[in-house]
């Protein structure tokens, strides 16, 4: 089981019409075939849900940001996938001292991975590196590695997200 984080999503909803996410398109191409095809159980939380449509405030114009995070989700919601809700409080309190983490809102996306008992959390951002001791993280292309699924594709260096 695999919990997907937004730095995955984001390429695969974008990979293929941005200049800088379309190295990593491929391997998320990839990874998503075979959780649609191959039945490779993935977890999407709604923080991710959340966060695509922050992407797309931040990214395009207010006119647009609702047409166009509708059209990114509705191709994310055509993929065989488990969407995770909102963390209660309690769940929150009784888990944010397990993972110490610079990056804070990456933290329910950990617990979340945790609660729902994923192997990894898929993503290219280094800051999951610090959940390692509870839950491994690593890139797509290293989960098609393991299925081998690898096709030439390389796994790129995580990034500061």
């Amino acid at each position: 089981k695999i919990y997907l984080d937004t730095s995955v999503i984001n390429v695969y909803l974008i990979g293929k019409y941005s200049e800088i996410e379309a190295t990593r398109f491929p391997a998320v191409d990839k990874l998503f075939e075979l959780v649609n095809e191959k039945g490779l159980h993935a977890i999407v939380s709604l923080y991710s849900i959340q966060e695509v449509y922050s992407f797309c405030k931040k990214t395009f114009s207010p006119d647009d940001v609702g047409h166009i995070s509708r059209t990114f989700l509705s191709v994310l919601f055509c993929s065989k996938f488990e969407l995770a809700g909102l963390l209660t409080r309690e769940e929150r309190l009784l888990h944010r001292s397990k993972f110490d983490m610079v990056d804070l809102s990456d933290q329910p996306h950990a617990i979340s991975a945790f609660l729902n008992k994923c192997d990894f959390i898929v993503t290219y951002d280094k800051h999951f590196q610090k959940t390692k001791h509870i839950i491994s993280a690593c890139a797509p292309e290293e989960v098609l590695q393991k299925f081998g699924r690898v096709g030439g594709v390389e796994a790129p260096n995580p990034t500061e997200d």
